[in-house]
């Protein structure tokens, strides 16, 4: 790891991760079944969806494309982006801001751009100081990890000034494919590689494993060809005919094919009743 910041902002960091990382005791609950809310049919190939369940709207990411699909209640509503007709050159990755709304991450212009539930633009944030910012990730408290590719790092900050910052992962991270923030951990995962690297919620390495993996609630699950497999307990969920592509968990079930998007929600029953 490696420290550009100020004393003081790294204290509050600290603060501010340990209180989000606490909100939540530890569960010794297990999944007990998916339970779908959404199925949404897709014309090209999805690589990242997020669901907003105050608004029940789904925004999907087409990177190909350079495209953000909008869905409310399973309908499109609205498209967002392409190629020469639009505020984004190129969408590198996105993620839910605290209050719902979505964070677009602009590769080319360096910069977060901030769009509400129709894709109206709300703000912008300029990345000074950013080489090629690509994957990024948002606590609650709005603390913003944003990988580098340029520099193999990932970046932590507050305030997106160049001396308030906090670094990690360097000579660790070589094909990010996605990052995700949970209470208290950081997974990566390395599509060319099959693997995720964890990382503690301020940056300390922990682990790598085979595979493309989540941890939810303290429980690991790792994607298959055909459904989501939790290795405590051996089950499989979300079974299809369609090859998954990738998944998240952090606060709903999502999983990717080339033409398809399930959203869900796990139902968990208490570990002594099983």
């Amino acid at each position: 790891m490696k420290k550009k910041c100020s004393f003081n902002f790294l204290m509050l960091l600290i603060v501010l991760l340990t209180a989000c990382s606490t909100i939540e005791t530890r569960s010794y609950r297990i999944p007990d079944n998916l339970n779908i809310i959404q199925k949404i049919k897709t014309d090209n190939i999805p690589q990242k969806c997020l669901y907003s369940a105050i608004n029940k709207t789904a925004f999907i990411l087409e990177k190909e494309n350079n495209k953000i699909q909008i869905y409310k209640n399973g309908k499109k509503i609205n498209t967002v982006g392409g190629f020469g007709v639009s505020n984004f050159n190129n969408i590198a990755d996105i993620t839910l801001a605290p209050d719902d709304n979505l964070l677009v991450l602009d590769s080319f212009q360096k910069k977060i751009i901030k769009i509400d539930i129709n894709g109206e633009i709300i703000a912008e944030i300029k990345l000074t100081g950013f080489n090629e910012p690509t994957l990024f990730a948002v606590t609650a408290a709005e603390t913003y990890y944003i990988f580098d590719n340029a520099l193999k790092e990932i970046v932590i900050t507050r305030t997106f000034d160049e001396t308030d910052r906090y670094t990690f992962g360097k000579f660790q991270l070589e094909h990010p494919y996605k990052m995700d923030l949970g209470k208290d951990i950081i997974t990566v995962y390395d599509k060319q590689k099959n693997t995720t690297m964890i990382f503690g919620i301020l940056g300390h390495y922990q682990d790598e494993i085979i595979g493309n993996i989540q941890i939810n609630k303290y429980q690991k699950f790792i994607l298959r060809d055909y459904y989501i497999y939790h290795p405590e307990t051996e089950k499989k969920f979300a079974v299809s005919t369609n090859k998954w592509n990738d998944f998240s968990l952090k606060d709903n079930v999502i999983l990717l094919s080339d033409n398809e998007i399930w959203i869900g929600k796990f139902s968990y029953i208490a570990q002594n009743e099983r």
